[in-house]
């Protein structure tokens, strides 16, 4: 577990935890954006067959409410739910899949979301208009409010992810994403690679895959405080070897 801002976050541990970042998804996933079927959760708790193959994160507030979530998928015989949504035909020196994850069922509360331009991420404040965001947008309302910086709870969770990785030995990560999701993760350093075409699934979403070496390089050169979060708190076992 660790801290970062008024945040913190941890791998789930619990059944009661468990319980609640599935209703955080049934609350974002299917009564905010619809993206799943309200009458298919009579229980309030969004789930799917690839959660008892999965690791999941969360995010707590001070007040300990969960106000985020992810999961790394991994191997299994259900395989990724990618490699069934779009022909992955670009991913270059695939590693056997026990060193794959698909990170994914990202969800971050309402609480947390409470400016006009957020979407279901949030991710809105750190990216330009061509991007999908506002961040080169004036504050015409506030213009002494100064924009938000980083998207805390995304690399919170993210770092979460990434530790986890590099405890079990998995070092390439899908994701399958909006735009403008792909468009943030890339601002603070998380670079990805398209593998495959766009597919339309209430909007268009675009299979990437990464490794984390190529993650921590790209950080080490371009945004070292980046990999410092990342790595604080890391087993030197597990470190990346220029970091030694």
């Amino acid at each position: 577990m660790f801290e970062y801002g008024n945040s913190r976050f941890k791998e789930v541990d619990s059944d009661d935890l468990r319980r609640q970042i599935f209703r955080l998804r049934y609350e974002v996933y299917s009564l905010e954006f619809g993206f799943e079927n309200p009458s298919d959760f009579p229980n309030k708790l969004e789930t799917d067959e690839y959660d008892d193959h999965s690791v999941h994160f969360v995010s707590i507030n001070e007040y300990d409410e969960v106000i985020g979530t992810v999961r790394m998928i991994l191997d299994s015989e259900k395989g990724f739910p990618v490699e069934h949504a779009s022909e992955i035909t670009g991913f270059k020196a695939k590693p056997a899949p026990k060193h794959i994850t698909e990170v994914s069922r990202l969800a971050v509360s309402k609480t947390m979301r409470r400016r006009p331009e957020d979407g279901i991420h949030g991710v809105e404040s750190y990216i330009p208009q061509p991007q999908g965001g506002v961040s080169d947008v004036p504050n015409k309302n506030n213009p002494g409010v100064e924009k938000r910086q980083k998207p805390v709870i995304i690399m919170g969770l993210y770092k979460t992810v990434y530790q986890k990785c590099k405890e079990l030995g998995i070092s390439h990560m899908y994701i399958i994403t909006e735009d403008k999701l792909f468009h943030a993760l890339c601002k603070f350093g998380f670079v990805f690679t398209q593998v495959g075409p766009s597919v339309e699934y209430h909007g268009k979403r675009t299979p990437y895959a990464t490794s984390w070496h190529a993650i921590e390089k790209h950080m080490h050169e371009h945004h070292p405080d980046l990999l410092n979060f990342l790595t604080f708190g890391l087993d030197k076992r597990h470190l990346p070897d220029f970091l030694n």
